[in-house]
């Protein structure tokens, strides 16, 4: 049995994390020069890119540091980060009011019992909480935010004020978000947040030919006894078109598919092997990621890729026009389902008047799920 180092867990912390040495370089200098533009990250980048795997690398390197760390979701953003900064989200006060009444003419005093008052910390006490932080961590903060596109734009506009009053005061504060493609116009467009528009944006795309390759030479190098030869290595960069996530899967259904087979304690993985890694990678993929993808968009986007995987050239390319009159409409009647899927990161428009795809066998996907029915569509045709 081989350790599996490989560990494709959508939007979790794999075994294994590889590439992005560019911006964890950035990272780490900001870290030590309080006038890096660096020092606040928007990081951006399609499902399975590897956004969240990105920030755990950050929180790591942060945390070796002696930062104290934040890390935080989308949900309820603003009460996180306060019940982070301060251990609790209200606080209670003992209030003992004094009472001299005058009963008669004649003059007296005396004390009723002691209230409580309980008062919720709210957004509008977080800029000083922050500050407060701030004072008492010597080493410096770092705060993270996963799926920014799901955090109500009026806490991220409270969150870019309070870290901005912070960086002005001189104070060691860092913040890297992440999110979809599009949250980073949506952001950076609203008046209040400024600060979030003066941070460096980090668009995680596909890996080179080489950051692949030499990805996959260093994990499989370090797993002992096993013998991979450029060949397959060459098989599954190819497979993987540099994408995370696929990468991920392909490394994991190659290890699972060795062990399966009780191999010797040392081993060369043979071509079917990784064939057969290949093929279980891709169903994974389509499963995991891309159908996930396509139920989420309207029926107007769905049929919008359709037809565009049909008009591909021979250079992936898909005019508009040959798009509309597929449908059997005006290209202003596609203008909308265009427009969300280049904001959403799943097509591109390289060019005037022409799309490409973006995601990894998305463009044989849709035909393939155009043609198998769902649960509903077969009970329907069975007249269950």
């Amino acid at each position: 049995m081989f350790l599996n180092p490989f560990s494709p867990i959508f939007g979790g912390k794999p075994g294994v994390f590889f590439g992005r040495d560019r911006i964890l370089n950035l990272f780490d200098y900001a870290m030590v020069d309080k006038g890096s533009d660096d020092r606040a990250i928007f990081i951006t980048g399609t499902r399975g890119s590897g956004k969240t795997a990105l920030l755990e690398q950050l929180s790591i390197r942060a945390t070796a540091q002696k930062r104290k760390v934040i890390d935080l979701g989308p949900d309820n953003t603003i009460a996180q980060l306060i019940n982070a900064l301060t251990g609790y989200d209200e606080v209670t006060k003992t209030v003992n009011p004094q009472a001299s009444p005058n009963i008669l003419g004649i003059g007296g005093g005396f004390s009723t019992g002691s209230v409580s008052k309980t008062e919720h910390i709210g957004r509008d006490n977080l800029q000083q909480l922050l500050l407060d932080a701030c004072s008492n961590n010597k080493n410096g903060i770092l705060v993270t935010i996963d799926e920014i596109q799901k955090v109500p734009i009026e806490d991220v506009s409270c969150l870019c004020n309070a870290f901005q009053m912070a960086s002005r005061k001189g104070h060691d504060i860092m913040l890297a978000v992440a999110g979809l493609p599009y949250a980073y116009s949506s952001v950076i467009k609203h008046e209040g947040c400024t600060y979030l528009r003066r941070a460096t944006h980090e668009e995680l795309g596909l890996f080179t030919w080489e950051e692949t390759e030499n990805s996959f030479i260093s994990i499989f190098s370090r797993i002992k006894g096993l013998n991979v030869d450029r060949s397959i290595i060459t098989k599954l960069n190819r497979a993987s078109y540099g994408h995370p996530y696929i990468m991920q899967l392909l490394g994991y259904h190659l290890i699972l598919n060795i062990n399966g087979n009780e191999p010797d304690k040392r081993h060369t993985v043979t071509e079917d092997e990784a064939g057969t890694a290949v093929k279980n990678a891709i169903f994974a993929y389509e499963q995991r990621a891309l159908k996930p993808l396509m139920d989420e968009l309207a029926n107007g986007e769905r049929a919008f890729l359709i037809k565009m995987s049909e008009c591909l050239d021979s250079d992936r390319l898909a005019g508009t026009s040959d798009i509309a009159r597929g449908l059997g409409v005006t290209q202003s009647k596609i203008s909308r389902p265009r427009a969300y899927l280049v904001d959403h990161g799943i097509i591109a428009a390289p060019e005037r008047g022409k799309v490409m795809f973006c995601i990894p066998y998305l463009a044989d996907y849709v035909k393939k799920e155009e043609e198998i029915p769902d649960a509903v569509a077969v009970a329907r045709q069975r007249r269950v």
